[in-house]
């Protein structure tokens, strides 16, 4: 299934996935979509990994949290009134967010981490590099160090 090694490839194509879609992960986003838009060797399209709610609008009606992103482009819960690229795409399985992903970006509660890279390890690159911009850290119980990503995935 994969050719080549992102990291040391020049014809390999980058495919980026944000994990988390609250605050900082939907902020995170209209940076990482604009980067993805315009660099040559990056798929445009990012999938962001959301945790699906149900949102009521000013309506009444109640939609799920997802397709209010990818129809409006906007975090309506976490980041009202700031548009996220149109190559944001909301997406509420973690394992299809992650698929074949090269690079995956951790915004998530720490508390979360393990359970996510369990499910997502099996799916992603077998040479993916991630990035955390998770705030707080776990701690291994037996050496008392803060647990890497690295040593899970």
């Amino acid at each position: 299934m994969y050719e080549s090694n992102p990291q040391n490839s020049a014809d390999q194509v980058e495919r980026v996935c944000i994990v988390g879609s609250g605050n900082w992960g939907s902020a995170i986003a209209t940076i990482v979509g604009a980067n993805c838009e315009r660099l040559e060797n990056v798929t445009t399209r990012v999938n962001m990994w959301v945790y699906e709610e149900e949102i009521e609008r000013p309506d009444g009606s109640i939609r799920p949290l997802s397709e209010i992103i990818n129809d409006e482009h906007e975090n309506v819960k976490y980041l009202p009134n700031v548009k996220l690229p149109q190559n944001i795409v909301a997406v509420t399985d973690v394992c299809e967010a992650c698929e074949g992903a090269t690079l995956v970006i951790f915004v998530l509660p720490h508390q979360f981490l393990p359970g996510i890279i369990d499910k997502i390890k099996h799916v992603i690159h077998p040479s993916s590099r991630g990035v955390s911009l998770i705030k707080g850290l776990d701690f291994d119980e037996a050496n008392k160090l803060p647990t890497l990503i690295s040593s899970n995935i």
